[in-house]
């Protein structure tokens, strides 16, 4: 889940300190620079992310379907 929230995670804006401060800029992700092992690695991370988010959609289906179903009988 590490590298989901650090690509889609929620961006939040830092506080500066001063005003004349100027704000760091993101650094991009050069895929060409990008070693074999560190493509396997990413693939490997977001496959887990996957699994991980079906398994969340899974029980959150769920938790909509019994919810469905409490309110359907009263």
């Amino acid at each position: 889940m590490r590298v989901f929230f650090q690509y889609y995670g929620p961006k939040r804006e830092k506080e500066h300190m001063f005003e004349e401060e100027e704000p760091k800029k993101a650094k991009t992700l050069d895929v060409d620079e990008l070693s074999v092992e560190e493509i396997e690695l990413m693939i490997k991370d977001h496959e887990e992310q996957i699994i991980s988010l079906k398994i969340l959609l899974k029980q959150k289906r769920e938790k909509l379907e019994l919810a469905k179903d409490f309110f359907k009988k009263t």
